[in-house]
């Protein structure tokens, strides 16, 4: 097997579960911030990222995407489409909108922003420390 062909996953499950997971949790932010943003906007109806059910469509597309390549002429799967994380934004159920029929909550918003945030801090350490080791394993622990 020649060098070209070797396929050398120096990263394993976890830095590529994070990375999709925080991908998914920049998009929530946005999508929060849009909501505080538009809190006096008439008519605006408000948005969420089921951070939950987007990784799981996400999980579920690595899992078809994990196929070895054994022959030069196969098409590796593993690298195309694994990194199109976009969210999937939905609109807020409006029973709860005010007299302009804005249904956006700030504190809630709020409390959904400083969640996000805490779970996006504690995944980025996770993903550092992961490069960490690699990097010390690469300099070969010096």
């Amino acid at each position: 097997m020649g060098f070209l062909h070797m396929n050398i996953n120096l990263f394993d499950k976890t830095v590529s579960f994070l990375s999709k997971a925080l991908d998914v949790m920049n998009v929530r932010h946005e999508v929060i911030a849009s909501n505080i943003a538009n809190q006096d906007t008439p008519n605006y109806s408000a948005k969420s990222v089921n951070f939950a059910k987007e990784l799981e469509t996400v999980m579920n597309t690595q899992k078809a995407n994990n196929i070895s390549v054994t022959n030069p002429a196969h098409i590796n799967l593993n690298s195309a489409g694994s990194g199109n994380v976009q969210g999937l934004v939905e609109i807020k159920n409006t029973s709860g909108a005010d007299y302009d029929n804005n249904n956006v909550n700030v504190e809630m918003e709020m409390a959904r922003m400083a969640e996000n945030t805490i779970t996006y801090n504690a995944s980025a350490q996770i993903l550092t420390g992961k490069f960490k080791g690699l990097l010390s394993a690469i300099r070969e622990g010096r």
